[in-house]
């Protein structure tokens, strides 16, 4: 048999999940660390296929996003002809996203 309310308090009622989810999420590190995989989990989806397969997120530090690459003209690519273009596309993906520069470098695949 459930336990009755005290004389005199309060009975509450239950919480949304989703509200009980927005109240944890106000907190700006966990925020942040959620940004971080909406990044990893997008990637894909923002570089392309082909991108994808030769450049891959190694990490966030700050606002500046660090991608490696398997290889010296994929870095050259990336860095001097195609950063501003991929910078754009996660920006409209991620569109709370506080990322604001992207820096590559090669990597071990």
């Amino acid at each position: 048999m459930p336990a009755r309310p005290a004389p005199g308090a309060r009975m509450t009622l239950p919480e949304k999940a989703s509200d009980v989810l927005k109240r944890m999420l106000s907190d700006s590190a966990l925020r942040h660390n959620l940004e971080h995989v909406e990044i990893y989990s997008t990637w894909r989806q923002v570089a392309g296929a082909e991108i994808a397969r030769h450049a891959r997120v190694a990490g966030v530090k700050g606002n500046v996003l660090t991608i490696e690459v398997d290889s010296s003209p994929w870095l050259y690519e990336l860095s001097g002809f195609r950063k501003k273009q991929l910078l754009a596309s996660l920006r409209k993906t991620l569109k709370k996203t506080r990322i604001v520069d992207i820096n590559f470098r090669i990597g071990k695949f």
